[in-house]
Protein backbone atom coordinates (compact mmCIF):
# COMPACT_ATOMS: atom_id res chain seq x y z
CA UNK A 1 0.00 0.00 0.00
CA UNK A 2 1.22 3.51 -0.55
CA UNK A 3 2.39 5.55 2.26
CA UNK A 4 -0.43 8.39 2.83
CA UNK A 5 1.57 9.95 5.84
CA UNK A 6 2.12 14.25 5.12
CA UNK A 7 4.99 15.80 6.74
CA UNK A 8 4.18 18.90 9.26
CA UNK A 9 5.89 21.47 6.32
CA UNK A 10 3.80 20.29 3.88
CA UNK A 11 0.60 20.67 5.76
CA UNK A 12 1.59 24.55 6.50
CA UNK A 13 2.36 25.29 2.81
CA UNK A 14 -1.04 23.70 1.70
CA UNK A 15 -2.53 26.23 4.97
CA UNK A 16 -1.20 29.23 3.48
CA UNK A 17 -1.71 28.28 -0.20
CA UNK A 18 -5.62 28.03 0.55
CA UNK A 19 -5.32 31.21 2.73
CA UNK A 20 -3.58 33.04 -0.19
CA UNK A 21 -6.06 32.12 -2.20
CA UNK A 22 -8.79 32.81 -0.24
CA UNK A 23 -7.99 36.21 0.01
CA UNK A 24 -7.22 36.46 -3.19
CA UNK A 25 -10.61 35.38 -4.16
CA UNK A 26 -11.86 38.26 -1.82
CA UNK A 27 -10.08 40.79 -3.39
CA UNK A 28 -11.09 39.81 -6.51
CA UNK A 29 -15.23 40.44 -4.97
CA UNK A 30 -14.41 43.40 -3.70
CA UNK A 31 -15.85 46.40 -6.25
CA UNK A 32 -13.65 49.06 -8.14
CA UNK A 33 -14.52 52.76 -6.52
CA UNK A 34 -15.18 55.38 -8.92
CA UNK A 35 -12.00 57.09 -9.99
CA UNK A 36 -14.39 60.26 -10.11
CA UNK A 37 -15.07 60.11 -6.45
CA UNK A 38 -11.50 59.25 -5.80
CA UNK A 39 -10.66 62.42 -8.39
CA UNK A 40 -12.74 64.81 -6.27
CA UNK A 41 -11.49 63.72 -2.69
CA UNK A 42 -8.09 64.21 -3.98
CA UNK A 43 -9.10 67.51 -4.87
CA UNK A 44 -10.92 68.23 -1.81
CA UNK A 45 -7.14 67.31 -0.18
CA UNK A 46 -5.14 69.56 -2.42
CA UNK A 47 -3.45 66.75 -3.25
CA UNK A 48 -2.53 67.17 -7.05
CA UNK A 49 -0.15 64.65 -7.69
CA UNK A 50 -2.82 62.05 -6.87
CA UNK A 51 -5.58 63.79 -8.57
CA UNK A 52 -3.21 64.20 -11.66
CA UNK A 53 -2.18 59.74 -11.55
CA UNK A 54 -6.50 59.30 -11.35
CA UNK A 55 -6.96 61.59 -14.41
CA UNK A 56 -4.26 59.94 -16.36
CA UNK A 57 -5.84 56.46 -15.62
CA UNK A 58 -9.08 58.17 -16.97
CA UNK A 59 -9.90 57.22 -20.76
CA UNK A 60 -8.56 59.93 -22.93
CA UNK A 61 -11.68 59.29 -25.28
CA UNK A 62 -14.28 59.77 -22.34
CA UNK A 63 -14.88 63.29 -23.15
CA UNK A 64 -18.33 62.76 -20.62
CA UNK A 65 -19.38 66.61 -18.92
CA UNK A 66 -18.49 65.31 -15.56
CA UNK A 67 -15.33 63.40 -16.97
CA UNK A 68 -14.95 66.83 -18.83
CA UNK A 69 -15.84 68.71 -15.61
CA UNK A 70 -13.38 67.25 -13.26
CA UNK A 71 -10.70 68.03 -16.33
CA UNK A 72 -11.28 71.78 -15.85
CA UNK A 73 -11.49 71.61 -12.23
CA UNK A 74 -8.41 69.76 -11.92
CA UNK A 75 -6.37 72.19 -14.09
CA UNK A 76 -8.20 75.16 -12.74
CA UNK A 77 -7.44 74.20 -9.16
CA UNK A 78 -3.67 73.71 -10.47
CA UNK A 79 -2.80 77.01 -11.72
CA UNK A 80 -4.36 78.54 -8.72
CA UNK A 81 -2.76 76.56 -6.20
CA UNK A 82 0.91 77.55 -8.14
CA UNK A 83 0.28 81.21 -8.28
CA UNK A 84 -1.27 81.11 -4.36
CA UNK A 85 1.85 79.54 -3.78
CA UNK A 86 4.54 81.42 -5.49
CA UNK A 87 2.84 84.95 -4.90
CA UNK A 88 2.95 84.00 -1.29
CA UNK A 89 6.60 82.86 -1.72
CA UNK A 90 7.86 86.10 -3.21
CA UNK A 91 5.89 88.54 -0.59
CA UNK A 92 8.16 86.39 1.47
CA UNK A 93 11.40 86.82 0.14
CA UNK A 94 10.32 90.82 -0.48
CA UNK A 95 10.15 90.86 2.92
CA UNK A 96 14.08 89.42 3.26
CA UNK A 97 12.65 85.89 4.61
CA UNK A 98 14.58 83.72 1.94
CA UNK A 99 14.28 80.17 4.55
CA UNK A 100 10.59 81.10 4.94
CA UNK A 101 10.33 81.78 1.26
CA UNK A 102 12.48 78.33 0.09
CA UNK A 103 10.25 76.20 2.65
CA UNK A 104 7.27 77.44 1.27
CA UNK A 105 7.55 76.46 -2.43
CA UNK A 106 9.66 73.20 -1.32
CA UNK A 107 6.16 72.14 0.52
CA UNK A 108 4.11 73.22 -2.81
CA UNK A 109 6.06 70.37 -4.22
CA UNK A 110 4.42 67.75 -1.72
CA UNK A 111 1.23 68.62 -3.33
CA UNK A 112 1.92 68.85 -7.42
CA UNK A 113 5.26 68.43 -8.05
CA UNK A 114 4.92 67.78 -12.08
CA UNK A 115 4.35 71.02 -12.91
CA UNK A 116 7.79 73.49 -14.10
CA UNK A 117 6.22 76.46 -12.47
CA UNK A 118 6.93 76.45 -9.10
CA UNK A 119 10.39 75.09 -9.97
CA UNK A 120 10.92 77.95 -11.62
CA UNK A 121 9.85 80.67 -9.30
CA UNK A 122 12.22 78.74 -7.11
CA UNK A 123 15.23 79.01 -9.07
CA UNK A 124 14.21 82.42 -9.06
CA UNK A 125 14.62 82.95 -5.52
CA UNK A 126 17.43 81.37 -5.06
CA UNK A 127 19.25 83.41 -7.45
CA UNK A 128 17.53 86.53 -5.87
CA UNK A 129 18.65 85.41 -2.55
CA UNK A 130 22.34 85.03 -3.74
CA UNK A 131 22.40 87.81 -4.76
CA UNK A 132 20.84 89.72 -1.69
CA UNK A 133 23.61 87.68 0.43
CA UNK A 134 26.49 88.86 -1.78
CA UNK A 135 24.93 92.40 -1.45
CA UNK A 136 24.75 91.85 2.44
CA UNK A 137 28.63 90.41 2.73
CA UNK A 138 29.77 93.51 0.59
CA UNK A 139 28.31 95.51 3.20
CA UNK A 140 29.65 93.64 6.36
CA UNK A 141 33.03 93.40 4.83
CA UNK A 142 33.54 96.94 3.70
CA UNK A 143 32.20 97.45 7.87
CA UNK A 144 34.80 95.24 9.07
CA UNK A 145 37.36 96.99 6.82
CA UNK A 146 36.54 99.96 8.22
CA UNK A 147 36.77 99.10 11.98
CA UNK A 148 40.47 97.41 10.86
CA UNK A 149 41.35 101.05 9.17
CA UNK A 150 40.34 102.93 12.51
CA UNK A 151 42.34 100.14 14.76
CA UNK A 152 45.37 101.39 12.60
CA UNK A 153 47.34 103.24 14.72
CA UNK A 154 47.01 100.62 17.18
CA UNK A 155 47.99 97.89 15.38
CA UNK A 156 51.02 100.23 14.56
CA UNK A 157 51.80 100.44 17.56
CA UNK A 158 51.98 96.20 18.49
CA UNK A 159 55.92 97.04 16.16
CA UNK A 160 57.11 98.46 19.43
CA UNK A 161 56.75 95.41 21.77
CA UNK A 162 59.71 92.71 21.87
CA UNK A 163 57.07 89.81 22.94
CA UNK A 164 56.50 87.83 19.86
CA UNK A 165 52.64 87.70 20.72
CA UNK A 166 52.83 91.06 19.72
CA UNK A 167 54.19 90.46 16.26
CA UNK A 168 52.06 87.46 16.02
CA UNK A 169 48.81 89.93 16.19
CA UNK A 170 50.44 92.28 13.98
CA UNK A 171 51.10 89.74 11.64
CA UNK A 172 47.66 88.33 11.94
CA UNK A 173 46.07 92.18 11.22
CA UNK A 174 47.99 92.47 8.42
CA UNK A 175 46.91 88.87 6.65
CA UNK A 176 43.38 89.59 7.67
CA UNK A 177 43.59 93.16 6.00
CA UNK A 178 44.85 91.34 2.61
CA UNK A 179 42.41 88.99 2.79
CA UNK A 180 39.59 91.67 2.92
CA UNK A 181 41.24 93.74 0.08
CA UNK A 182 41.09 90.49 -2.07
CA UNK A 183 37.27 89.69 -1.32
CA UNK A 184 36.42 93.21 -1.78
CA UNK A 185 37.99 93.26 -4.92
CA UNK A 186 36.59 90.26 -6.29
CA UNK A 187 33.32 91.69 -4.78
CA UNK A 188 33.13 95.08 -6.19
CA UNK A 189 34.60 93.74 -9.79
CA UNK A 190 31.38 91.59 -9.70
CA UNK A 191 28.90 93.90 -8.60
CA UNK A 192 30.46 96.15 -11.59
CA UNK A 193 28.96 93.72 -13.63
CA UNK A 194 25.60 93.66 -12.47
CA UNK A 195 25.86 97.03 -12.05
CA UNK A 196 25.52 97.79 -8.38
CA UNK A 197 27.42 100.98 -8.91
CA UNK A 198 27.04 101.81 -4.78
CA UNK A 199 28.35 98.74 -3.63
CA UNK A 200 31.03 98.38 -6.38
CA UNK A 201 32.34 101.50 -5.25
CA UNK A 202 32.58 101.34 -1.64
CA UNK A 203 34.02 97.48 -1.93
CA UNK A 204 36.54 98.85 -4.48
CA UNK A 205 37.46 101.93 -2.75
CA UNK A 206 37.94 99.75 0.19
CA UNK A 207 39.87 97.61 -0.88
CA UNK A 208 41.79 100.54 -2.38
CA UNK A 209 42.07 102.14 1.22
CA UNK A 210 43.62 98.40 2.35
CA UNK A 211 46.00 98.51 -0.25
CA UNK A 212 46.43 101.86 -1.99
CA UNK A 213 48.30 99.89 -5.05
CA UNK A 214 44.51 98.48 -5.72
CA UNK A 215 43.75 102.07 -6.22
CA UNK A 216 44.23 101.92 -10.09
CA UNK A 217 41.74 99.33 -10.77
CA UNK A 218 39.82 100.53 -13.33
CA UNK A 219 36.76 99.36 -12.65
CA UNK A 220 36.78 101.61 -9.35
CA UNK A 221 36.99 104.52 -11.49
CA UNK A 222 33.94 102.98 -13.62
CA UNK A 223 32.15 102.62 -10.80
CA UNK A 224 32.60 106.27 -9.62
CA UNK A 225 31.59 107.45 -12.67
CA UNK A 226 28.36 105.51 -12.82
CA UNK A 227 27.60 106.62 -9.42
CA UNK A 228 28.44 110.16 -9.88
CA UNK A 229 26.41 109.93 -13.40
CA UNK A 230 23.58 108.16 -11.05
CA UNK A 231 23.14 111.17 -8.76
CA UNK A 232 22.99 113.71 -10.72
CA UNK A 233 19.88 111.76 -12.79
CA UNK A 234 18.87 111.19 -9.59
CA UNK A 235 18.58 115.29 -8.46
CA UNK A 236 17.63 116.09 -12.08
CA UNK A 237 14.52 113.82 -11.22
CA UNK A 238 14.18 115.58 -7.88
CA UNK A 239 14.39 118.93 -9.03
CA UNK A 240 11.77 118.02 -11.93
CA UNK A 241 9.48 116.65 -9.45
CA UNK A 242 9.57 119.81 -7.24
CA UNK A 243 9.82 122.57 -9.79
CA UNK A 244 6.27 120.71 -11.09
CA UNK A 245 4.73 120.55 -8.33
CA UNK A 246 5.44 124.32 -7.69
CA UNK A 247 4.29 125.61 -10.75
CA UNK A 248 1.39 123.34 -10.22
CA UNK A 249 0.45 125.29 -6.82
CA UNK A 250 1.59 128.93 -8.43
CA UNK A 251 -1.06 127.60 -11.50
CA UNK A 252 -3.55 126.98 -8.77
CA UNK A 253 -3.32 130.26 -7.03
CA UNK A 254 -3.58 131.99 -10.34
CA UNK A 255 -6.96 130.44 -10.48
CA UNK A 256 -8.20 130.40 -7.31
CA UNK A 257 -6.96 133.89 -6.50
CA UNK A 258 -7.27 132.77 -2.51
CA UNK A 259 -4.66 133.50 0.06
CA UNK A 260 -4.56 130.02 0.87
CA UNK A 261 -3.17 128.74 -1.94
CA UNK A 262 -1.10 131.68 -2.15
CA UNK A 263 0.68 130.55 1.19
CA UNK A 264 0.86 127.10 0.28
CA UNK A 265 2.80 127.61 -3.29
CA UNK A 266 5.37 130.24 -0.95
CA UNK A 267 5.67 127.66 2.02
CA UNK A 268 6.25 125.11 -0.46
CA UNK A 269 8.98 126.98 -2.62
CA UNK A 270 10.71 128.32 0.49
CA UNK A 271 10.89 124.56 1.91
CA UNK A 272 12.31 123.17 -1.24
CA UNK A 273 14.15 126.25 -2.93
CA UNK A 274 18.05 125.06 -2.44
CA UNK A 275 17.08 121.12 -3.00
CA UNK A 276 14.72 121.70 -6.21
CA UNK A 277 16.64 124.64 -7.57
CA UNK A 278 13.30 126.41 -7.68
CA UNK A 279 15.07 130.16 -7.92
CA UNK A 280 12.39 130.88 -10.42
CA UNK A 281 9.35 130.08 -8.59
CA UNK A 282 10.62 131.77 -5.65
CA UNK A 283 11.26 135.19 -7.32
CA UNK A 284 8.01 134.38 -9.27
CA UNK A 285 5.86 133.63 -5.53
CA UNK A 286 7.48 136.45 -4.09
CA UNK A 287 6.32 138.92 -6.66
CA UNK A 288 2.95 137.43 -6.46
CA UNK A 289 2.94 138.09 -2.64
CA UNK A 290 4.19 141.38 -2.63
CA UNK A 291 1.37 142.61 -5.35
CA UNK A 292 -1.13 141.10 -3.27
CA UNK A 293 -0.45 142.03 0.04
CA UNK A 294 -0.09 145.77 -1.85
CA UNK A 295 -3.48 145.48 -3.61
CA UNK A 296 -5.56 144.08 -0.47
CA UNK A 297 -3.50 147.03 1.79
CA UNK A 298 -4.96 149.53 -0.72
CA UNK A 299 -8.68 147.84 -0.77
CA UNK A 300 -8.51 147.84 3.09
CA UNK A 301 -7.22 151.71 2.72
CA UNK A 302 -10.08 152.15 1.14
CA UNK A 303 -12.91 150.76 2.60
CA UNK A 304 -11.38 152.13 6.06
CA UNK A 305 -11.60 155.78 4.38
CA UNK A 306 -15.82 155.12 2.88
CA UNK A 307 -16.42 154.12 6.99
CA UNK A 308 -16.33 150.25 6.39
CA UNK A 309 -14.21 148.90 9.19
CA UNK A 310 -15.15 145.68 9.16
CA UNK A 311 -14.31 144.57 5.91
CA UNK A 312 -10.95 146.99 6.59
CA UNK A 313 -10.32 144.63 8.99
CA UNK A 314 -11.18 141.55 7.19
CA UNK A 315 -9.15 142.57 4.31
CA UNK A 316 -6.09 143.28 6.76
CA UNK A 317 -6.45 140.41 8.76
CA UNK A 318 -6.72 138.38 5.88
CA UNK A 319 -2.97 139.13 4.17
CA UNK A 320 -1.11 139.61 7.69
CA UNK A 321 0.34 135.57 7.12
CA UNK A 322 1.84 136.89 3.93
CA UNK A 323 3.68 139.47 5.54
CA UNK A 324 3.79 138.76 9.42
CA UNK A 325 6.11 141.66 11.08
CA UNK A 326 4.82 144.39 8.88
CA UNK A 327 4.59 146.93 11.02
CA UNK A 328 2.53 149.52 8.79
CA UNK A 329 -0.37 146.56 8.76
CA UNK A 330 -0.34 145.84 12.64
CA UNK A 331 -0.72 149.47 13.63
CA UNK A 332 -3.57 149.40 10.72
CA UNK A 333 -5.34 146.62 12.93
CA UNK A 334 -4.58 147.78 15.87
CA UNK A 335 -6.20 150.95 14.89
CA UNK A 336 -9.17 149.18 13.21
CA UNK A 337 -9.69 147.06 16.24
CA UNK A 338 -9.81 150.25 18.92
CA UNK A 339 -12.33 151.50 16.37
CA UNK A 340 -14.57 148.68 15.97
CA UNK A 341 -14.46 148.49 19.88
CA UNK A 342 -15.24 152.19 20.30
CA UNK A 343 -18.47 151.45 17.92
CA UNK A 344 -19.07 148.27 19.73
CA UNK A 345 -19.84 150.27 23.45
CA UNK A 346 -21.19 153.32 21.68
CA UNK A 347 -24.21 150.36 19.97
CA UNK A 348 -24.46 149.15 23.53
CA UNK A 349 -25.23 152.81 25.50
Amino acid sequence: MPDLRVSGGAVWLAVWLAVILLLSGCSLLQPETDPLTDLDEALAAQDYNTAWRIANRIDPEDTSPPVQQRRETLNQDIIRFERTRITRARQLANQGQWREALDHLDDARRYWAHGYAIAEARSELDQRQMVALLRERTRLLVSEADWLLGAQASVDDLQRFADPSAASLYQRHQQRAASLAEELTTLGEWHTSQEHWTLARDALRTAARLEPTRADNPQLARAELAVSQANRAAQARRTSTLQREARTRLDRYQRSGTIEDLLSARDYIEQHRHRGDLQREAAEVETLTRRRFQEDLATGDALYASGDYQAAYRYWSRIAPLKPDDQELDKKLERTRRVLGSLEQLRRQ
